[in-house]
């Protein structure tokens, strides 16, 4: 026998076949398959044997039975891994489940903590953004209060400034062969501030033991106060600049300079310490004035005597009442 080969199969017919159903069954399959008819078919002569050793083996009832007894044993045997196999499929169906519903928990609380962190950057750079607009009004505020504060200074001691305050006294050879008449000082001396009134004196002469030089001079009256000052305190002289010799009209500093900048000192001295009380930003930084001769006004883009102009350059900060 064959192990290989299920003869009821072979025949069409069921394991419980009875003996007639057995016999029709042998007698189409012979037929169908009976090498006289199928000449053109190789395989039918071994099909046709095959038939007749099934159909011989079905008819003798001893083996038949050990057949059938190995059958349902091969049956059972299959079916048991069938079953086996099935359920192998269906405990690997359900960790493949498993894994990707855990994936998808990882990859759903991956997720949300990629949302937490966005969000968590978006509220620092809001919180940030927020600090530095109100660092930026509180500077501003700062700043604006002590233009305020120095603008009242420089008009309560603006009252005691006249014009030789504002004046400059100036010296030059006149020998030297350089003509400097009253547009020409204008035009030189103007990057300080607009001049008010330029006055020329008369040529004097003095006599030396090596030659007789000529010495001009003039007035040059400033519209402000800190035009003249800024001359005074200047470092930075040209070639041109350094033929000049300055002296203020009055012989010495006015008072109104020295009450004006004492004036502005307390003022900023005051703003600082509320710029320490009221900003981080403000805390974080020195508040200190300018030296008025560290700045030279003719490098400085619009110049001119009003007080906005010189307000955020010089110590004075003042306005030409």
């Amino acid at each position: 026998m064959d192990n290989e080969i299920d003869f009821y199969k072979l025949l069409g017919v069921e394991i419980d076949v009875g003996d007639k159903e057995l016999t029709k069954a042998y007698r189409v399959k012979a037929l169908q398959y009976h090498p006289d008819k199928n000449r053109d078919n190789p395989e039918a002569s071994k099909l046709f044997h095959d038939i007749k050793s099934a159909y011989d083996l079905l008819t003798d009832p001893k083996r038949r039975a050990e057949y059938d007894e190995k059958l349902r044993a091969q049956i059972a045997k299959r079916q048991r891994q069938s079953a086996i196999s099935s359920h192998r499929k269906r405990m690997k169906s359900e960790l493949e489940e498993e894994e990707r519903t855990a994936r998808q928990v990882r990859e759903a609380e991956r997720l949300r903590q990629q949302t937490i962190h966005q969000e968590a950057a978006r509220f620092r750079r809001e919180a940030q953004m927020h600090e530095e607009r109100h660092d930026r009004r509180m500077r501003e505020n700062i700043r604006r209060m002590d233009e305020e504060a120095n603008a009242r200074a420089a008009d309560e001691t603006m009252d005691d400034v006249d014009d030789l305050d504002r004046s400059i006294r100036i010296r030059w050879d006149a020998s030297s062969g350089t003509d400097y008449n009253r547009q020409a000082l204008e035009n030189l001396f103007s990057s300080f501030g607009e001049l008010e009134e330029v006055v020329l004196a008369p040529v004097g002469s003095r006599t030396t033991k090596k030659r007789e030089s000529a010495t001009a001079s003039a007035l040059l009256v400033f519209k402000s106060i800190a035009s003249a000052h800024a001359l005074m305190n200047t470092k930075h002289t040209s070639a041109q600049l350094s033929a000049f010799s300055r002296f203020w009209a009055k012989g010495s500093e006015p008072q109104a300079v020295q009450a004006i900048v004492g004036s502005l000192n307390a003022k900023a001295a005051e703003s600082t310490q509320m710029a320490v009380d009221g900003s981080a930003t403000a805390r974080n930084g020195a508040f200190r004035l300018p030296e008025i001769e560290d700045i030279d006004l003719r490098n400085v883009p619009g110049i001119s005597m009003s007080f906005a102009d010189f307000e955020a350059l010089t110590l004075m900060r003042m306005r030409q009442q």
